[in-house]
């Protein structure tokens, strides 16, 4: 049983708020990039940088009517933007697109309903959000599909994968070899046996041979001891972290327990939430996660592979669960944190959101050789800044980050934007 701790927002009927996701936010200069946006931080990439003839970044969301939308903004002249790929879907952040580029500059976005259909779409000329393909449902099987995450890898001739949480809670995927006109059967990837939910996952690719992915028993609310593991694909194998042989594609599904643990919550009797994953230079994993000794006690972790073990380090006291309740409201998420992501570029570099007071900041933290080095990005702000995201470095060797600012009340229930700034580091 956690401990009640009740964050009061300003209401006027209900949840109507008497501010506005696009109420400055003072600190470290940044811009608002949608004035109506939220997203969970699964479905990723749901942000991507891109330089062809443009130089933009390619961000997708969900708004406060349920529509699924994908926004550009560009670097060089500052314009958005934006394009409703499928109107009022759901009132639900689990339904942001995630974003793949194809080898001709088009992008290919997935998206689906929670618990419901799996949807794509296509755009007709590359770098371009005006303009697209119908709207297409890939009849994978069941109906309570959620969440995706799609990779290509080069040296299989640009075959894309799509991992998804299947009807049966379970981790899924299937590929296709013609730049997502078809798909092959789904394929059951981690046996969710002996849980009591749905295992959670975050996939990352080197883009040429390699994908990685984390997951957990379940979610929190639901696993006491909710742990973290770790296993890489390449060439048709599953591996462990340390290179042993798991399985087969031919082989799966993988049963969960046949996998080794990043992070032992059975152990420590302290649940555990996977919230990004990334490879450093050499292709090693880099994790960060939640841990939650109270509901009202989040901790992030960051787990690095290193000289064949992993190494975890606590890096702060995220403060408690991120939504806002009203006073005798119910809290229906207290392991939602305000969330943290990695640099893919350089996962030596951390963005996060922890609590300061009731509100929720953004700061970058840098691991040096003995430390951490923090750097405020929003500080005495009005509004609650939370879910950071990298989208990657522009032409100038900035790092371009999003977070969402606001009040969030549940998945379905949100006022929120995206703000956007660059950050500056070697």
């Amino acid at each position: 049983m956690f401990k009640m701790r009740l964050k009061v927002a300003i209401v006027i009927l209900g949840f109507t708020l008497a501010v506005t996701a696009s109420a400055q936010t003072k600190g470290t200069d940044h811009t608002l990039v949608a004035d109506d946006a939220a997203w969970c931080w699964f479905s990723d990439p749901r942000a991507v940088s891109y330089q062809g003839v443009h130089e933009k970044i390619y961000y997708g969301y969900i708004n406060s009517k349920g529509d699924v939308v994908i926004s550009t903004k560009d670097l060089g002249t500052g314009k958005i933007e934006n394009f409703v790929l499928h109107s009022a879907l759901q009132i639900d952040d689990h339904n942001v697109p995630s974003i793949l580029f194809l080898p001709d500059g088009r992008l290919l976005v997935f998206y689906t309903e929670h618990n419901g259909r799996f949807f794509i779409r296509k755009s007709v000329n590359p770098e371009d959000i005006t303009d697209w393909e119908p709207e297409r449902i890939i009849p994978f099987k069941g109906t309570r599909i959620t969440y995706s995450h799609p990779v290509m890898l080069e040296a299989e001739k640009n075959r894309i994968y799509v991992f998804w949480r299947g009807s049966d809670w379970s981790p899924t995927f299937s590929y296709s070899d013609d730049l997502g006109e078809t798909w092959s059967p789904e394929i059951i990837l981690i046996d969710s046996k002996d849980t009591r939910n749905r295992p959670y996952i975050k996939v990352v690719s080197d883009g040429i041979s390699r994908i990685d992915i984390a997951f957990t028993d379940g979610h929190p609310g639901v696993e006491p001891t909710n742990s973290l593991y770790h296993m890489y694909y390449e060439k048709g194998i599953f591996f462990q972290t340390n290179g042993d042989h798991i399985a087969s594609v031919e082989q799966l599904p993988i049963l969960r327990t046949n996998v080794r643990k990043v992070y032992d919550a059975t152990a420590n009797q302290v649940r555990s939430w996977i919230q990004d994953i990334a490879l450093d230079k050499d292709n090693r994993p880099v994790l960060v996660y939640a841990r939650y000794p109270e509901a009202t006690d989040h901790r992030y972790h960051y787990a690095y592979w290193n000289n064949g073990k992993w190494s975890d380090e606590e890096l702060c006291r995220a403060g408690g669960w991120m939504p806002i309740v009203k006073t005798g409201e119910k809290i229906r998420e207290p392991h939602y944190s305000g969330g943290i992501s990695l640099d893919h570029d350089n996962p030596s570099h951390v963005y996060l959101s922890r609590e300061i007071g009731q509100i929720f900041e953004i700061e970058h933290w840098c691991k040096t050789e003995n430390s951490w080095q923090v750097n405020k990005l929003t500080e005495r702000s009005d509004l609650s800044n939370v879910r950071p995201y990298v989208v990657g470095r522009d032409s100038g060797k900035n790092t371009v980050v999003l977070w969402m600012s606001g009040v969030y009340n549940h998945y379905t229930k949100f006022k929120t934007g995206l703000r956007m700034a660059r950050v500056r580091y070697n």
